[in-house]
């Protein structure tokens, strides 16, 4: 008799079957999505249990209790050694104290950032395409590279999907390497960009084979 729910298999399994070699990411025990909007961000995640039992059991972080959101504003806060110091609305909260206190010069805010990799990659369109040198600037025109910007929002989403599991006791806390993530891009973007995204998520220890 067939199994009612039929084990899942990973893109490596499916495509790599004459390999010897262990996939890096199997079995996926949880699906992790990031949305980069151009105003807000955000991530939701579904383990495989909740999936097999509902499949709209589809669980989102709220970024603010108050305003019961699932998304936070597409805004980092870096200092001057160029270490996110927050992200969304916390950023823009110490942002605005910075610059009350006319302390902000020291720091890169960057705000509705996503949509720079569209207008970098046509910028360069007839060169040499989008790369991991390449920069984008905060709104005081300072610049950083872009692959720190992307990858340190990132690590800050990642990180908050772990610590919400761990809180939890969910046991994919302690298996980055089960998590199948899911990095949205707009139809718009070339394949320099989307190219670009997954470099960001590698340089913060996602493994390319679990994108």
């Amino acid at each position: 008799m067939a199994e009612k729910y039929p084990q899942s298999q990973t893109d490596d399994q499916k495509f790599d079957t004459k390999t010897t070699e262990k996939p890096r990411c199997s079995p996926n025990l949880l699906v992790a999505a990031i949305d980069f909007g151009t105003a807000y961000s955000g991530y939701a995640y579904s383990s495989r249990v909740d999936f097999v039992n509902d499949p709209l059991n589809i669980k989102a972080h709220k970024w603010s209790q108050s305003l019961k959101s699932h998304k936070t504003p597409t805004c980092a806060l870096f200092n001057k050694d160029k270490k996110l110091v927050a992200f969304g609305y916390e950023a823009e909260k110490q942002f605005t104290e910075l610059t009350d206190d006319d302390k902000h010069q020291d720091y890169y805010y960057f705000q509705r950032f996503k949509m720079n990799l569209f207008t970098e990659s046509e910028d360069r369109r007839k060169k040499k395409g989008l790369t991991i040198k390449s920069m984008i600037r905060d709104i005081k025109g300072d610049e950083m590279p872009a692959i720190d910007v992307f990858s340190a929002a990132i690590k800050y989403m990642k990180d908050c999907l772990f610590k919400e599991l761990k809180e939890e006791n969910d046991e994919n806390a302690e298996e980055a390497e089960s998590i199948r993530w899911v990095l949205t891009v707009p139809a718009i973007w070339d394949d320099d960009a989307k190219q670009f995204m997954r470099k960001a998520a590698e340089k913060v220890f996602i493994h390319k084979h679990c994108i």
